[in-house]
């Protein structure tokens, strides 16, 4: 993906209801994009806001989501992000 930072390899998606891949997620911007492994499907997703408002607003949850429990010194990631699937929508 050009002009994209790839952030998460080898992922299963909800959209993805065979399981039947994985996928590569690439980022840019308030625009992600998973591109399946070995294949043609790919997924556009837009952030449902700005990457500092919903880091500083929902840190608590989103490290929640992927550490359990939190220490001051653990940060949001764009990955993170991505993988809750609360702040981004298909389109």
């Amino acid at each position: 993906m050009q002009g994209m930072t790839l952030i998460l390899e080898d992922i299963e998606l909800a959209e993805n209801t065979t399981n039947d891949n994985t996928f590569n997620v690439y980022h840019s911007d308030d625009i992600f994009i998973a591109q399946e492994i070995g294949g043609n499907r790919q997924y556009t997703y837009r952030l449902t806001d700005d990457i500092d408002t919903i880091k500083l607003n929902h840190r608590e949850e989103i490290l929640k989501y992927r550490l359990g429990k939190i220490t001051p010194e653990d940060v949001v990631t764009i990955g993170d992000i991505f993988m809750i699937g609360k702040f981004t929508k298909l389109i």
